[in-house]
Formats: C-alpha cells, sequence, structure tokens
C-alpha cells in the first residue's frame, strides 16, 4: 500500500480550498436517496476516497463499514466493483441497507409496484380496521393512522418478502414525514398542538410518489453496480466482529466508516428517530433477532447502542481505558473536578464501548491495510470533546498508526445536533484520518 503517495494526493485535493466539503456537489443520487436517515455521509466525498485509496492499492477486493447506517459507504463501494460487509445495531439501517442492496428483477419489481398502488387505490376509499400500538396517538393524527394503516395493508399482502421490505422502506419514509415529532431534533419531542392542527399531509399520495421514486433509484443503482456481493450484519459491532466464523482473521482489505460521535442519547439518537416507523412494521420482515422489547421503548435501540450502559466509576477504573487514552483520561478528570460524574461516566462508558471495536477490527484487516474514519468532536459541559485524538491513541494500542488527518467543514450541520449542551450546540467540522494496521 503506497501510503505516501495517498497522503500526497488528498495533500494535493487540500490545494483546492475547500476542496473536501464538497459544498456544491453532495447530491444524493439513486439509492442514496431513498430514504432520510440521520447524520449521513455526503456520497461524493466518499467517493472520492474510495477512488485515492484505489488509485494507490489497486488490489482491495472488499470494504467493511462496522457503523454502516444508511449504507453510503457500501454503496459507493459496491459502484466501484468491492464486496461490501456492513453492520448496525438499529433495526432501520439494516432494514435500509438490505432493500437497497437487493437485486431485483426489473420487469418484477415494476409489477409489484403497480400492483401495490392498484391494492392502495381500492382500499383509499374503502373502510380498514386502524393499526394500533402503544402511543400511536399521540404520534399521529386519526387521519394519518388511517391512511397508514390502508398502506400498511396492501404492503402485507406482497407475498415475496424481498419486495416487502423494498415497500417497507418506502413506508418508514413516509411515516416518519407524516409523524407529530418536531425535525429540529432527532429526539422524538411533540410539536406544539397547533403546529400539529397545522399539519395536513398526505400519507397516500406522498406514498405514491416517493414508491416510483424510488424504482426510479434502484433502476439507476442497478446500472451502476456489478456482480458484487454484500453481506450484512445486524447486531452489536462489538460482538459480531469478535465472531471468527462471520469475520476471519486477516479477511478485510479496507475499512471505511463513521462511527457514532457519542452515546446516542447525548449525541444523535438514531434510535428515537426510527422507533415510530419501526413500530408500523412487522419486525419478522427486518431479521428474525429483531425483539418487540427494541420497539417497544423509545429509547432501547439508543441504549443498546455504544454507550448505552453508563458503567460505574469502578468498572471505568479497572476497564484500563484511561491508561490507554491521556486525552480521554485529561477530560474525565476535567469533567470529575466540575463535579460532573454523571456526564464523566457517559463519555468513559462511550470510549470503553468503542475501544472494543478497535480492537475487534485489528485482527481482521490485513496487515499494512487501511482504516477510515470518518469522526466529529462534540461537546460535553461546553468543552470539545477530542475524539480524534482518543481514536488516534487507541489505534496505536491496538497495532495501527494514524498516518494522516485532514478536516472538513460540515455544510448542513443541522443534521449534526449536539444535545449534550444547552442550546444544542452543532458539530460543524469533521476530521477524515487514515490509519494503517502495522505489518
Amino acid at each position: 500500500m503506497a501510503v505516501v503517495d495517498l497522503i500526497d494526493d488528498i495533500k494535493e485535493k487540500e490545494t483546492v480550498e475547500k476542496y473536501w466539503d464538497f459544498r456544491k456537489n453532495d447530491r444524493r443520487d439513486h439509492v442514496h436517496s431513498m430514504i432520510k436517515y440521520p447524520a449521513v455521509m455526503v456520497p461524493n466525498m466518499q467517493g472520492e476516497i474510495f477512488d485515492l485509496v484505489l488509485k494507490n492499492d489497486p488490489d482491495i477486493c472488499n470494504v467493511l463499514d462496522p457503523f454502516m447506517g444508511s449504507g453510503t459507504i457500501l454503496i459507493e463501494g459496491l459502484i466501484r466493483q468491492l464486496n461490501v460487509i456492513g453492520v448496525d445495531i438499529n433495526p432501520l439501517s439494516y432494514l435500509t441497507v438490505l432493500a437497497k442492496m437487493q437485486r431485483y428483477a426489473v420487469s418484477t419489481l415494476q409489477e409489484k409496484a403497480n400492483q401495490l398502488l392498484q391494492r392502495i387505490d381500492f382500499v383509499s376509499h374503502q373502510k380498514v380496521e386502524n393499526y394500533w400500538f402503544e402511543g400511536i396517538e399521540k404520534w399521529f393524527k386519526p387521519h394519518v393512522i388511517q391512511d397508514l394503516s390502508k398502506i400498511r395493508c396492501c404492503i402485507v399482502q406482497e407475498t415475496d418478502i424481498k419486495y416487502r421490505r423494498f415497500f417497507w422502506v418506502t413506508f418508514a419514509e413516509i411515516a416518519k414525514e407524516a409523524d407529530n415529532a418536531r425535525t429540529s431534533t432527532f429526539k422524538l419531542h411533540i410539536k406544539t398542538e397547533e403546529t400539529i392542527k397545522a399539519t395536513n399531509y398526505d400519507c397516500i399520495k406522498s406514498f405514491k410518489e416517493k414508491l416510483l421514486a424510488n424504482v426510479n433509484a434502484i433502476l439507476e443503482f442497478k446500472e451502476l453496480r456489478k456482480k458484487e456481493t454484500a453481506k450484512l450484519y445486524f447486531g452489536d459491532s462489538k460482538t459480531l466482529l469478535s465472531d471468527r466464523r462471520r469475520f476471519a482473521k486477516n479477511s478485510i482489505d479496507l475499512v471505511i466508516t463513521s462511527p457514532p460521535y457519542g452515546d446516542n442519547a447525548t449525541t444523535i439518537t438514531y434510535g428515537q428517530y426510527s422507533v415510530l416507523p419501526l413500530r408500523w412494521i412487522p419486525l419478522i420482515d427486518i431479521h428474525e433477532l429483531v425483539s418487540q422489547d427494541m420497539v417497544a421503548s423509545l429509547t432501547k435501540i439508543d441504549r443498546d447502542s455504544l454507550g448505552g450502559i453508563k458503567y460505574s466509576l469502578d468498572n471505568i477504573d479497572q476497564s484500563g481505558i484511561l491508561e490507554s487514552s491521556k486525552e480521554l483520561s485529561d477530560f474525565f478528570k476535567c469533567l470529575l473536578s466540575d463535579g460532573m460524574t454523571d456526564k464523566a461516566r457517559k463519555v468513559a462508558s462511550f470510549v470503553i464501548d468503542f475501544s472494543e471495536v478497535i480492537k475487534n477490527l485489528e485482527p481482521i484487516i490485513k496487515p499494512g491495510k487501511l482504516l477510515v474514519f470518518t469522526v466529529g468532536n462534540r461537546h460535553v459541559n461546553k468543552m470539545e470533546f477530542p475524539f480524534h485524538l482518543i481514536l488516534k491513541e487507541l489505534a496505536d494500542c491496538y497495532g495501527m498508526d494514524m498516518k494522516y488527518d485532514f478536516r472538513r467543514n460540515i455544510i448542513k450541520n443541522k443534521n449534526y445536533i449536539d444535545t449534550s449542551v444547552q442550546g444544542f450546540k452543532t458539530i460543524n467540522k469533521e476530521t477524515i484520518m487514515i490509519l494503517q494496521k502495522r505489518i
């Protein structure tokens, strides 16, 4: 791997002011546009990173994203004729990426989409028993419940799970658009009564339009991808990456990812954002391991994610994490000295969990190969949390060297809401870090 040449190529791009911001080149084409998802990466920016890495290491055959989210990295990998592997603990992420990656027969997809639209037209003027779950009346207006129930009833009638999953992704987008949650945050906060009354969302019309757009998105993507494989895993990266039946030693050529920047509850609540659409969808259609208790609570998915379990001070001390990262240790002690014990525990708990992922990545990536992380530094107690420096220290502990890093401005930083600070201070920069496993 010609790391020096790669770094030179990156530096050359940096001579163009704000090149990596991709201010005018952040479009989300084909399947990138199928569904809104929190804090998605810029496809063209990540695609540029792919191209530079592949230019300097043409022997790469596969790429792993252990925090796949909406699948940006995997999609860009498939376009570049790589086998892709993705992991995520959020059921909506898994469903979304599964639907995007699935191979469809064009004629069958179009036929089944038309059949679904015909069923919806038929029931749109019929009386259908409303679907129900705990809290549905709070989060959805009566006419929305009725319309979504009709669409849901029609999707359930599709016998092929491959196409049902595709329909559920479209449905999830409409259900999210139609709920009564505020759009200013990914946390579930109810809109004002006045705003709810003034909103008149047409679910059936919107679903029809989005379904046709998503069919076209699949057809466009089909022309871009070749015969490469996609392996997706639902679950916790900390556990899955240590499973040698799934991830053999020295089997991964490249890792590109953007991990959470902190525990979900105090950064981006991916779970809360996803839970309402998930409550409408038969969970067995997503994955056999997605249980009802995952969506019964608004916070369960986020609690299961990195840092979701807050470790005790004794656990933190015994973990050795403070010895592994001086940056974390200094930050942790500063929070404790300010009397912010709870926040100190949350920060350390997240890093303990994240370090397990780094630890488990090291055996499975081939010696000399690269790991590319896009990270942001949130704020805790009005202090910037130096996540990029902590990652560098953790990587060093587990046999990886930091070769280069560079920064980009986040243009649409409304997607990076930081709830750990009063006033929701946003993250406005990201650091892209190039790591290499030692030979």
